[in-house]
């Protein structure tokens, strides 16, 4: 048997952001050793079209499996990378028309009976983690009817099995670094860490505009401690990987791993940096001092309202103080501190306008002294299928039930349209004016 497993397109044109396909690399371990697997991921390729017609002519699949990782961009672009999965799928079935076509991961699972109407080129989706079924569908014959989450065609119908159990994160399966070699991602990255760490599975916050525990589940699913250092450990070992990203949906919960986490990495002595998305109401000064220790050299935030208003409407359940709190102890320990924010939100008025622009103007100035803002990120909502806050704007009849959100969809009412645009500027002042007046200081003479 031959298969192919293809990480498709996630980057925006020009961007050359690379990011380990972690998942994917976790499915190609479980594949048998007497089934002749070739593996591509269009990322790493400067023509990404060429390099899968090239592969598959050469190699030739009897299963094709694909990984559709990101919906659309980040930062409010008005793009979706459905043509990816469009154009990878024509050419499979093109190529290869017999070969069993499936395709997963998290762009997928959203939407994935609509990707399957969308897409009638693809023969099975999986939806959710695949740790536990993806060997069954590598056999030679299946009984699609009996594998948990599988979506397959009945005729003209899409059929969509019910869940199956989720895996315990003490058995989740080894990367396969022989396939996907994690060198082959680190040195060119602008912005992000190309390698990802999984601490946990799923998010139990609910927040109002996400899909988190839909994706993962509604339980954190924590990863042994041990567990997540040896993979560091053997990481930097092996390929010299000296910087890591935790993909969890907040890393500082709860609190007693995060601390064990971060013990254990100073114990170990593996002089390496990380960063990954904190939660401010969960932050304290101490742990703060714990993660520095262990090598943590950047935070990212996301409260997403930058007022009561806005954190009560989207579920947050935390405080403008919260935020600001935060902000201090960042400062206090100058690490370098993103944030991200969603503005014009439903039901917003001057009067909450005005208030978010007054935080904002707080949270710069707190941030001014030391220079450790490394960016403020503003987005409008992007509004998923059966997210809170979707279901609230169909109730009240400010989305009809009809509209199609497989393709981007934002909530952006014309009248506060010029409010992210107008603390962007703010933001790219205060930044621009904080980095000059550190250089000028750095140059005076001592007195």
């Amino acid at each position: 048997m031959k298969l192919l497993m293809i990480q498709l397109p996630t980057s925006q044109l020009g961007a050359k952001e690379r990011v380990y396909p972690l998942g994917l690399s976790r499915l190609s371990s479980l594949v048998p050793a007497d089934v002749d697997k070739q593996v591509l991921d269009m990322n790493l390729c400067d023509d990404p079209w060429d390099a899968l017609n090239t592969t598959i002519r050469k190699h030739g699949a009897d299963i094709i499996f694909l990984s559709f990782r990101n919906l659309d961009p980040l930062a409010g672009h008005h793009a979706s990378y459905l043509s990816s999965l469009k154009t990878a799928a024509l050419l499979c079935k093109q190529l290869v028309p017999e070969a069993r076509l499936l395709v997963g991961g998290p762009a997928f699972s959203l939407l994935a009976k609509r990707l399957m109407e969308e897409v009638p080129e693809l023969d099975f989706g999986l939806v959710g983690e695949g740790e536990l079924v993806f060997p069954e569908l590598l056999k030679h014959s299946i009984g699609p009817a009996n594998i948990p989450s599988l979506l397959w065609r009945d005729g003209k119908c899409v059929r969509q099995n019910p869940p199956g159990p989720k895996i315990t994160l003490d058995l989740i399966p080894e990367m396969d670094v022989e396939a996907f070699p994690p060198d082959a991602y680190t040195g060119n990255n602008s912005y992000v860490a190309a390698i990802g760490i999984e601490g946990k599975r799923g998010c139990d916050l609910w927040c109002g505009y996400c899909l988190y525990p839909k994706l993962g589940g509604a339980c954190m699913r924590l990863r042994p401690v041990k567990n997540i250092v040896d993979e560091m450990e053997m990481l930097k070992t092996r390929f010299g990987i000296e910087l890591f990203h935790f993909t969890d949906s907040v890393v500082n919960r709860p609190r007693d791993h995060f601390e064990e986490l971060c013990k254990e990495l100073i114990n170990r002595k593996l002089n390496v940096g990380w960063t990954g998305f904190f939660r401010e109401n969960d932050f304290t000064a101490e742990n703060l001092t714990l993660a520095r220790r262990a090598g943590l050299i950047a935070i990212y935030f996301s409260a997403d309202a930058l007022t009561d208003y806005g954190l009560n409407l989207l579920n947050k359940r935390m405080t403008e103080e919260d935020i600001l709190r935060a902000a201090r102890l960042t400062t206090d320990e100058g690490i370098l501190t993103m944030c991200h924010f969603l503005v014009n939100l439903p039901d917003e008025t001057d009067k909450t306008i005005a208030r978010a622009s007054t935080v904002l103007d707080r949270l710069l100035d707190i941030h001014d002294p030391s220079g450790n803002l490394g960016a403020v990120i503003f987005n409008t909502i992007r509004l998923y299928p059966d997210a809170p806050l979707t279901n609230r704007l169909i109730r009240n009849g400010e989305l009809s039930a009809d509209t199609d959100l497989l393709y981007p969809v934002y909530y952006n009412p014309q009248k506060y349209n010029h409010v992210l645009h107008n603390f962007e500027a703010r933001c790219h002042s205060a930044g621009v004016f904080s980095r000059l007046l550190q250089d000028k200081n750095n140059k005076e003479p001592q007195q």
